[in-house]
């Protein structure tokens, strides 16, 4: 299917299409944004919302031959395997026979069969189709439990192929945020670390650089975040800085090490955006006056790792991860690679992105079912 001279031509069906709010019209969008970015020639196909084609008519044959013609995929969410458009089921069968060119996929979210919130006369016609698996389709479902359900209803086998979900939007990142995060692969990483600073020697800057680079040599794909803005008051920034980015780049953590305002300028809903991208607050400040990042840190609900002196660990009572002022980086490294081992929302969290962030399907699941290249 990728090496065609022309995009391929997918037409994705249900019920409904959004703005109509629903699970799988959340899923019918991802999927034709995921599969248009690929060079797809995608439309959508369905009875109500801002669908490429409405079907309108009671009995939706003729509007549906006419729809997928020059297709060559059609992917039917649900309308195979629910009651709620019996003559577009009907339809589905008769279009897979007429057309075994076409490839068919079942996109199989829920069943009727078997279920207690639906009583129909399950071994008559029409009904029985939804009991069985029609002829020349393929069938993916979106769980193991599903797809077990329907081998045990039809005797088929389906893919199972999860749901996913956007982080960028459901972390709510500001676009320059989530145009960043995609372009350093933030979503991807095993350990994302925020340290919001002015680059002022009193920060220490460095001994974050010194740590990240023994986190990488243990085999941690860790990234921090320093937002880096220099400071307007004092000119000794400008040679900090210059200073720092060259420590970074003997350390070889140009790409692990971001500055994060050399990329974009650093606005409040952008370090915002920047707490919830991180895993946890690296703050090693040999002093502050007060120590604000620690306080936002908390109400993002991140782990705090700081330097154990006033009046940082004096801000919160309970919920600092404090290290001497002359811990090695070996140390600090290893306070942070246990906390976090040890904690169940930060795995939970990685778990996420890795196995159910949209890029993340895309590469493991849809590109293959596809045959397309991975992005």
């Amino acid at each position: 299917m990728g090496n065609r001279s022309r995009a391929v031509r997918i037409a994705l069906l249900h019920y409904s299409a959004p703005p109509i709010v629903g699970g799988v019209e959340h899923v019918l969008a991802a999927h034709a944004g995921l599969l248009r970015a690929a060079g797809c020639e995608v439309r959508i196909v369905s009875r109500r919302g801002a669908a490429d084609i409405v079907l309108c008519a009671n009995e939706p044959l003729a509007e549906m031959r006419a729809a997928v013609a020059d297709c060559d995929v059609v992917i039917a969410h649900n309308v195979l395997t629910m009651p709620f458009d019996l003559p577009l089921t009907e339809a589905l069968w008769t279009l897979a026979a007429e057309q075994p060119t076409t490839r068919w996929i079942g996109w199989v979210h829920d069943l009727a069969v078997g279920n207690l919130d639906y009583e129909r006369p399950w071994h008559q016609s029409p009904w029985n189709r939804l009991a069985q698996a029609c002829p020349g389709v393929e069938y993916v479902a979106v769980s193991a439990a599903r797809g077990r359900q329907f081998a045990a209803l039809t005797r088929t086998e389906a893919r199972v192929i999860p749901n996913g979900l956007d982080p960028a939007e459901v972390l709510g990142l500001t676009p320059p945020v989530a145009a960043f995060a995609e372009e350093h692969a933030l979503f991807a990483r095993d350990i994302v670390l925020i340290h919001p600073t002015r680059l002022l020697r009193r920060k220490n800057v460095e001994f974050g650089l010194q740590v990240l680079a023994e986190l990488r040599e243990r085999g941690r794909n860790a990234v921090t975040l320093i937002t880096a803005a220099t400071d307007p008051h004092n000119p000794c920034s400008a040679d900090y800085a210059a200073a720092l980015r060259e420590r970074r780049d003997a350390l070889g953590l140009r790409a692990e090490a971001l500055f994060v305002n050399d990329e974009l300028p650093v606005a409040a809903a952008d370090v915002a955006s920047l707490y919830q991208l991180a895993d946890a607050l690296f703050f090693p400040s040999r002093q502050e006056g007060f120590g604000l990042p620690i306080i936002e840190a908390g109400l993002h609900r991140l782990p705090i790792f700081c330097a154990d002196t006033e009046p940082m660990n004096s801000l919160l009572a309970h919920s600092l991860h404090a290290f001497a002022p002359d811990a090695s980086p070996a140390e600090v490294a290893t306070l942070i690679e246990r906390t976090l081992h040890q904690s169940v929302p930060h795995r939970a969290r990685r778990e996420t992105l890795r196995r159910y962030a949209w890029g993340a399907i895309w590469r493991e699941h849809l590109a293959p079912l596809f045959r397309l290249s991975v992005r």
